[in-house]
C-alpha cells in the first residue's frame, strides 16, 4: 500500500514537472528586458531609478520591484541559456509544490491532496513562463508551509526564517507584499483561536514588515506594491478581471477552471465546518483574499492556486473513505493509471490543447522577432523607432544600441504619455504626423500580432501611407522605413507591395 502510495505520488510530480517543461512562448515579451536588465545591474553594480530604456520619456522614475531576479535570469542565462531557464522555472516552481505537500502531508490522506492539486494546478497552468514571480511562488509556498506547521504541528522554528527570506522576496517581485498579508493573518489566527504563539507570531509580524523596507528605494520600495497600479496608464490582459475577459472571449478555458476551483474551495469549507472542523480563521481569510485577487486580475490565477492546494486538502482530509485493503490498492493503482496517461498526453502535447494552452512540451525558445532584428542591423537602419508595446522588451534586448519608443513596463511610463501620445499617434494620422515629426522617427517596428483597436487601425492606415513604405514582412513583425534620402536605396530595395499585408 505504502509503496503505490509513493509511486502516486512520484507520477503525480512527473505530471507536473513534465506539464512545466514547455516552449518559451513569450520571448517577445519581458524575459528579454530582464535579461538585459539583469545585465546592467551587474555590471554597474547600482539598481537604476529612471526609465532606461526609453528615449520617450528617460527622465521617468522607476521602481524596479524584481532586480535581484534579473541578476539571477542574466547570470543563469549565461551559464546554460534559455534552455537552461526553463528547467530553472520547473525546479523552483516544483520545490514551492513540495513545500506546500509537505506542509499538509502528513495531516491528510493521499486522495484529498490529489485531488486539491490536480485541481490548483489545472488553474496555475495560466501563470507558468519564466518571470521574476516563480520567485514568488516559492517564497509564498514557504511561507504557507511555515505558518501551517506552526499551526497543526506546533512547530514555530521555520516561522522564524521569514524575515530573512521576506528581504530576499521584497528584492525578487512585487508580490513580497503577499509575506506581511499572511502573518497579518496569522497572528488574527492566534488572536481568535488558541493565543498561543500570538505574542511570538506578533514579533514576527512586524519583522517582516520591517524587512520590505531594504530595498533600493526603502519605503516607496516597500509601498510599491500598493501604488503600482495607482499610475498604469495602459491595460494588459493578465490585469484584467475575469468578468472583463469573459466578455471579450479572452482565456476562457482558464475562468472557468478558475470559477469551479472556487466552488470546490467553498464546498470543501462547508465540508470541513460540518465535520468538525471549527477553527479556521487563517484559512478562511487566505481563501477569501486569494480568491478576490484572482477574480480581480487573472494574473492571480498563481497565487490562488499556491493558496488553494493546502487549504483544500486540509478540508477535504475529513472525509474518511472506509475502504477495504484491495479496494484501497485498487483505488490507488487507477490513480497511479490515470496520471500515466496525463504523462503520455502531456509529453504529445495533448494536454496543452485541452487547456487551450499555446505551449508545447519540450525545450523550445522561439526566435521571436529576431529576424527582424537581424534586418534592421543587417541594413544599418537607424532610429529613432516606433515600436509598439508588445515587442519593445525584445528590442531592448536584441537591439540594445537603440532606445526604445514604448516597451511593456506600464508603470516605467507616464499616464499622460499613453493617453496623450501612444494611443493617439495610432488612432489619429494627424497626431501621427505630429509626433513622428517631433521625435524624428526613422522606422516603425510593430509587431502586428497586437489586438489592441489601435494597433489594428494604426497598421490599416499606415500600410496606405506613401511615405513609410513597407519593407520588411515574417510571420510576427513588420517594418516599415520613413521615405527619405538617408532611406531610398534601402527603399528600392525591399519596398513591398499590399498583396504581402496580412494586416
Amino acid at each position: 500500500m505504502k509503496v503505490l502510495k509513493i509511486i502516486s505520488l512520484l507520477f503525480l510530480f512527473a505530471f507536473f514537472g513534465l506539464y512545466l517543461t514547455h516552449s518559451l512562448n513569450s520571448i517577445n515579451q519581458d524575459i528579454g528586458r530582464h535579461l538585459r536588465s539583469g545585465q546592467i545591474i551587474w555590471e554597474t553594480r547600482q539598481v537604476y531609478k529612471t526609465n532606461l530604456f526609453s528615449f520617450t520619456e528617460p527622465d521617468h522614475p522607476f521602481i524596479n520591484h524584481h532586480w535581484l531576479s534579473e541578476v539571477v535570469f542574466y547570470g543563469l542565462n549565461g551559464l546554460v541559456g534559455l534552455k537552461g531557464l526553463i528547467l530553472f522555472k520547473v525546479f523552483i516552481i516544483l520545490a514551492a509544490l513540495s513545500l506546500l505537500f509537505w506542509s499538509v502531508y502528513s495531516q491528510t490522506g493521499l486522495w484529498p491532496l490529489v485531488t486539491s492539486s490536480l485541481v490548483g494546478f489545472v488553474v496555475f497552468t495560466e501563470r507558468t513562463d519564466i518571470r521574476p514571480e516563480i520567485f514568488s511562488y516559492l517564497f509564498l509556498s514557504f511561507f504557507i508551509f511555515a505558518i501551517l506547521r506552526a499551526k497543526y504541528k506546533n512547530n514555530y522554528k521555520f516561522l522564524m526564517f521569514l524575515p530573512l527570506i521576506q528581504i530576499f522576496w521584497t528584492n525578487m517581485h512585487i508580490y513580497f507584499a503577499l509575506g506581511p498579508i499572511l502573518m497579518l493573518f496569522f497572528v488574527i489566527d492566534r488572536y481568535f483561536e488558541k493565543r498561543e504563539g500570538l505574542r511570538r507570531t506578533s514579533v514576527l509580524f512586524l519583522a517582516t514588515c520591517a524587512a520590505t523596507l531594504l530595498n533600493p528605494n526603502f519605503l516607496k520600495g516597500a509601498l510599491a506594491p500598493f501604488n503600482i497600479l495607482k499610475h498604469y496608464g495602459y491595460s494588459i490582459v493578465e490585469n484584467q478581471n475575469i468578468f472583463f475577459l469573459r466578455d471579450y472571449g479572452i482565456s476562457l478555458t482558464a475562468i472557468n477552471l478558475f470559477e469551479i476551483s472556487t466552488l470546490l474551495l467553498i464546498l470543501s469549507f462547508i465540508i470541513a465546518f460540518k465535520n468538525g472542523r471549527k477553527k479556521m480563521v487563517f484559512e478562511i481569510l487566505g481563501g477569501i483574499f486569494f480568491t478576490v485577487m484572482a477574480g480581480k486580475m487573472i494574473r492571480n490565477f498563481g497565487i490562488y492556486a499556491l493558496f488553494f492546494i493546502p487549504i483544500v486538502t486540509l478540508n477535504l482530509s475529513v472525509l474518511k473513505l472506509k475502504l477495504g485493503k484491495f479496494w484501497k490498492a485498487a483505488s490507488y493503482a487507477a490513480l497511479a493509471g490515470f496520471l500515466v496517461f496525463l504523462i503520455f498526453n502531456v509529453v504529445n502535447n495533448n494536454v496543452y490543447g485541452w487547456l487551450e494552452r499555446s505551449e508545447r512540451f519540450g525545450l523550445l525558445s522561439p526566435s521571436g522577432a529576431d529576424k527582424a532584428v537581424k534586418f534592421v542591423r543587417g541594413n544599418s537602419i537607424n532610429g529613432p523607432v516606433f515600436n509598439n508595446f508588445d515587442v519593445g522588451s525584445f528590442l531592448i534586448w536584441k537591439l540594445p544600441e537603440q532606445k526604445v519608443f514604448v516597451d511593456g513596463r506600464p508603470e516605467a511610463y507616464s499616464v499622460d504619455f499613453f493617453e496623450k501620445i501612444y494611443k493617439p499617434m495610432q488612432e489619429d494620422p494627424k497626431t501621427w504626423n505630429f509626433y513622428s515629426q517631433k521625435y524624428g522617427i526613422n522606422y516603425i517596428f510593430f509587431a502586428y500580432t497586437d489586438i489592441t483597436p489601435w494597433a489594428k487601425q494604426f497598421l490599416a492606415q499606415i500600410s496606405k501611407n506613401p511615405d513609410w513604405p513597407m519593407v520588411y514582412l515574417d510571420e510576427s513583425t513588420v517594418i516599415f522605413l520613413k521615405k527619405n534620402p538617408q532611406n531610398k536605396s534601402l527603399i528600392e530595395k525591399f519596398e513591398m507591395g499590399s498583396n504581402s499585408k496580412p494586416f
